[in-house]
């Protein structure tokens, strides 16, 4: 695989790099994906219609520049740091879900137990980015009460970016809805390795 290459960096740079006190200590990310998520687990979790309002593009490039200087993350409204990891997620040069592997997970979309085969078969620097993402918004879920969140919701939203295909015309209604079902088995179904 060639790897992610966003404007932050290199998804599989993570595998690369020394242990880092400030990240989860079992799981590489890239260390961009991580602040951004950190942010959102320690001051979102709670917000209702995260990623379904916007956030200001001051406030994105707030966080682009807190990311690139590394210091610390500092806006008036969470809704822009959760439109700050979409816009980071889709930065990459290729998805999360490798493009070879996206016509499977789409055939699969309803099966858990072979969308996990599939997930295993995905180099790990792939893997570890959706299975954190994934753990964030089930961890976001366990607040729903609060925040009104539910996972169909955010496997929409989410689906659209973890998963694309190589040519986005192809990205027809038909795929939508498969690409929404894949990530939601992975938000109503415990998964671990």
């Amino acid at each position: 695989s060639s790897g992610i290459n966003a404007e932050y960096g290199d998804i599989e740079q993570a595998e690369e790099e020394k242990t880092d006190l400030n990240k989860p200590p079992l799981l590489n990310i890239p260390k961009e994906l991580w602040r951004i998520m950190d942010y959102l687990l320690h001051y979102a979790l709670e917000e209702e219609d995260l990623f379904l309002t916007g956030g200001s593009n001051m406030d994105i490039g707030a966080v682009r520049d807190a990311i690139d200087t590394n210091e610390p993350i500092r806006v008036s409204s969470v809704h822009s740091v959760a439109e700050a990891l979409i816009l980071f997620l889709n930065s990459f040069s290729e998805p999360v879900i490798p493009y070879e592997h996206y016509p499977i997970c789409l055939e699969h979309c309803t099966h858990f137990t072979n969308s996990r085969r599939i997930l295993k078969s995905i180099n790990v620097a792939h893997r570890n980015v959706f299975k954190y993402v994934c753990a964030f918004l089930r961890e976001l879920l366990e607040h729903s009460e609060v925040n009104k969140s539910d996972a169909k919701t955010l496997s929409q939203i989410f689906g659209e970016v973890l998963l694309k295909p190589y040519l986005p015309e192809i990205a027809a209604k038909s795929t939508f809805k498969k690409r929404s079902l894949f990530v939601y088995q992975f938000l109503v179904n415990d998964y671990d390795e």
